[in-house]
């Protein structure tokens, strides 16, 4: 992948990360119930899943650390969407999203 899509999708992802930041910061799990707080989850794993699919069809080893269970979790949202759980959402936002936006930053960092 050229370097300035990788950068693109990459990208991406930060501000996806960033809206969701803004969006549940400080919050305790139970407003994840909130149909606008897990729309604007959903829709910010969705983004990131699919920048990170283009960026895996052109370099399967970045250095991104759940890589397929982040698809999987999109796929999950996008087909199952009705049994979404919202205390999943909140350990994926306060548990896995730092982690993911630290690998992203050293990527950027590091082109």
């Amino acid at each position: 992948m050229e370097v300035n899509r990788l950068k693109k999708h990459l990208e991406e992802i930060l501000i996806a990360i960033n809206n969701i930041d803004g969006s549940t910061k400080g919050i305790e799990a139970s407003r994840y119930s909130n149909y606008e707080i897990s729309w604007i989850v959903e829709r910010g794993i969705e983004i990131i899943a699919e920048a990170l699919k283009r960026i895996l069809l052109a370099d399967q080893n970045i250095p991104i650390t759940n890589t397929q269970k982040i698809i999987a979790t999109r796929n999950k949202i996008t087909h199952e969407y009705d049994v979404i759980d919202n205390y999943q959402l909140y350990i994926i936002v306060t548990k896995y999203l730092p982690i993911l936006k630290a690998e992203v930053e050293a990527i950027l960092n590091s082109k």
